[in-house]
């Protein structure tokens, strides 16, 4: 009888302390289920044509030729743009293109909410750099 008391006490103990198998299981740690990485989103297409940030649009084909004799006196960009009622665009802006009067004058509408049509001395290409063509903009 009190060797079973004693072969009792001991499988008490030893299950206290780690050796039992409930605590075997308790201990264990489960591996995290790792998720998929979520997917990045899809790159927005850079809009073209487009007149990027720092470009000059002018309200008139007037005001844009007036820009472009001050500058040929040698005024400096903001002053010739400032005396003819020309700004300077702050973000990169899709744009359709209304008329062409040589490579340095373009008459456009901008596509945002706001549609502005102006004219502006940017160079216009025809066809989009392989950049924008290909979908590999600046950004990817």
């Amino acid at each position: 009888m009190a060797l079973l008391l004693l072969v009792g006490a001991a499988a008490t103990a030893h299950a206290q302390f780690g050796g039992g198998h409930g605590s075997r299981q308790r201990n264990q740690q489960q591996t995290p289920q790792q998720s998929p990485a979520p997917t990045p989103p899809a790159a927005a297409p850079e809009p073209w044509p487009r007149l990027d940030a720092g470009a000059l649009l002018c309200k008139s084909r007037d005001a844009l030729l007036g820009y472009q004799t001050q500058l040929a006196k040698g005024a400096n960009a903001a002053a010739a743009a400032q005396a003819s009622d020309c700004h300077t665009i702050l973000k990169q802006t899709g744009i359709q293109i209304l008329d062409r009067d040589g490579a340095s004058r373009t008459q456009i509408v901008t596509t945002d909410e706001a549609k502005e049509t102006g004219w502006t001395n940017t160079y216009l290409p025809s066809t989009p750099p392989a950049s924008v063509a290909n979908g590999t903009g600046a950004g990817n």
